[in-house]
């Protein structure tokens, strides 16, 4: 009764602005919430209901908890409180649903700004897209065109689906595209659903379309310094441009670029930015664009985070404390003996879904490997039918003497009841594998940096396999993100997070890193950056740089026209 006690005690003189107060009352509430025999009890069940009338949290009772206040007998006043509570807070898209205080506290500003531009950073429960309809239906009579920008196909997908459904259920008018070969009726109304690559064929196959509102998820990703190593950031800019290759971050900067030039309403997004702490170029982007920035700091779930690079694994409880975890039978510990000991620690205790990060495609199948060598998931409900479908479509047979389908790892996986997730498989089978994880068909799920990127799951736990993404040294911003798929609002109250290696508490100790928009930084920047700008935008350097490449330039060879058909390319290459 002690955690009862104390969960009441804060609740007596809650207020907002006290952030421990507010993070130990969250704590609790997930706590009890997250044990069944709590929540057969009445008092614990109302308790925690009123926590989250308070607090005006309803993830805490809409989603796997489930309190109603039918539940409990009040008096006529506090029947009408709670219920004056929830119509203050219910969506404007689906009447069943509720936003929480902070999510409505972003809609409202919206709503309310004469220049509604705005950039929200928040955990990546925090429910941006989610916002996202809100922000359509409300102005569903204002926008005609809609652009809709996710960095990979997967987000885009999904997404689509999305959007589609919204669509159908409140009988809106919007064509949905999601591709740059359908044709564009002027007179419809559009949404269209893009990544930057794609968005900027749009607006260069189409001059006459005026969008009137558009949203970028994961911005963080114009910077394409932000997500890298110390030794890779000192970079000089035309090192960069040499190297670059497959490099994103100049799309996604330049359709950023040309979209905040010409649209007056937008929905900027990512998570865990320092928005009080951004580099020059970024400063200069929101201050000349008017662009009002909301930091969303609270992480709507409580996280128990255990040290598993030894024997003796200490596990650190935000209500328990401290506690020795017995992880492992041996001392020496190699990689493939903690991915094995993790795995049935999780499976002895029944403690749900788990996603295992690595750092490559080829790790996420060795470690898989690892763990199925000896471990068969006999919970798992993968249908036959998938794997099968799987054997045909890329010819593996089983043979007289051996079983050929250990050749392809995802399908051996599959048929020991474990997932793999990376960027090397096609869409399909990538969208269709995280589908039956969320679908609950099986429990542990081998992935790369894929599931960084906005891909929602209903992991309860996240395991760090390896320090890095790809070869570069995982930053603390990737590996907040990597932590931050434990335990999803609305599905988990409480999550788990395994760190494998001493280093990945350094890594997450260091610094924040600082997002910047290169084009309007003083520093040099890449030769596609300037052609793409307007001079007015360029510090002085880049200036001089550009009025020299314009005299340079014969516009009878290569037109404006065709430059922006290819805005990826510096215009001299």
């Amino acid at each position: 009764m002690q955690y009862l006690y104390e969960l009441i005690n804060l609740l007596n003189k809650y207020s907002e602005n006290h952030r421990e107060d507010e993070n130990r009352i969250r704590d609790l509430i997930c706590y009890i919430a997250d044990n069944p025999k709590y929540m057969q009890i009445e008092m614990y069940r109302s308790v925690i209901f009123e926590a989250a009338q308070k607090l005006r949290m309803f993830g805490y009772i809409k989603g796997s908890s489930k309190i109603s206040q039918d539940e409990f007998i009040y008096d006529g006043l506090n029947d009408i409180k709670h219920s004056a509570v929830q119509n203050y807070y219910k969506s404007k898209v689906f009447n069943n649903n509720l936003l929480d205080r902070k999510q409505k506290d972003v809609i409202d500003t919206f709503m309310s700004l004469e220049n509604k531009r705005i950039l929200v950073s928040a955990p990546t429960s925090f429910g941006k897209t989610f916002l996202l309809r809100e922000i359509i239906f409300m102005n569903r009579v204002r926008y005609r065109n809609i652009l809709l920008l996710f960095p990979t196909i997967a987000l885009l997908n999904e997404n689509t689906d999305s959007i589609n459904q919204l669509i159908r259920d409140l009988s809106m008018e919007y064509k949905v595209i999601n591709n740059v070969y359908s044709g564009i009726e002027p007179e419809d109304k559009h949404i269209f659903i893009l990544t930057p690559e794609r968005a900027l064929k749009l607006l260069a196959d189409n001059s006459f379309l005026h969008i009137d509102f558009f949203f970028m998820d994961e911005i963080y990703k114009i910077d394409e310094d932000f997500d890298r190593n110390e030794d890779s950031s000192g970079e000089d800019a035309n090192n960069r441009e040499k190297h670059d290759g497959g490099n994103r971050a100049k799309a996604f900067r330049i359709v950023l670029y040309l979209l905040a030039k010409s649209v007056n309403e937008y929905y900027l997004a990512g998570p865990y930015l320092n928005l009080k702490n951004v580099k020059k170029g970024m400063r200069i982007f929101l201050g000349r664009n008017h662009i009002t920035t909301i930091q969303i700091e609270f992480e709507p779930t409580s996280r128990i985070e255990i040290e598993a690079w030894k024997k003796r694994s200490i596990e650190y409880h935000p209500i328990l404390g401290e506690r020795i975890t017995q992880l492992y039978q041996n001392s020496g510990l190699s990689t493939k003996e903690k991915v094995q000991g993790i795995a049935n620690y999780l499976k002895q205790n029944n403690l749900g879904q788990a996603i295992f990060y690595c750092s490559t495609p080829s790790n996420s199948m060795k470690y898989t490997k690892d763990i199925i060598d000896g471990f068969h998931e006999n919970d798992a409900k993968i249908p036959y039918e998938f794997i099968e479908h799987l054997k045909k479509k890329y010819n593996v047979k089983i043979g007289a003497n051996i079983n050929s389908t250990k050749y392809w790892g995802l399908i051996h996986a599959l048929e020991h009841g474990v997932g793999i997730h990376h960027g090397k498989f096609p869409k399909y089978i990538q969208n269709e594998v995280l589908r039956l994880f969320n679908n609950g068909d099986f429990n542990y799920l081998f992935c790369t940096s894929t599931i960084i990127e906005g891909v929602n799951t209903n992991a309860k736990n996240v395991i760090i396999v390896n320090n890095s993404v790809g070869n570069i040294t995982m930053t603390a911003f990737a590996l907040k993100n990597i932590k931050g798929r434990a335990g999803r609002y609305y599905h988990h109250t409480v999550g788990r997070v395994f760190y494998t290696d001493a280093k990945q508490r350094q890594i997450e100790q260091a610094d924040d890193m600082q997002l910047n928009f290169q084009t309007y930084d003083s520093a040099p920047v890449l030769k596609v950056d300037i052609d793409n700008a307007l001079i007015e935008d360029l510090a002085n350097q880049n200036r001089n740089i550009k009025l020299e490449r314009e005299e340079r330039f014969q516009k009878q060879i290569l037109p404006d026209t065709v430059f922006n058909k290819n805005r990826l390319y510096p215009r001299d290459t």
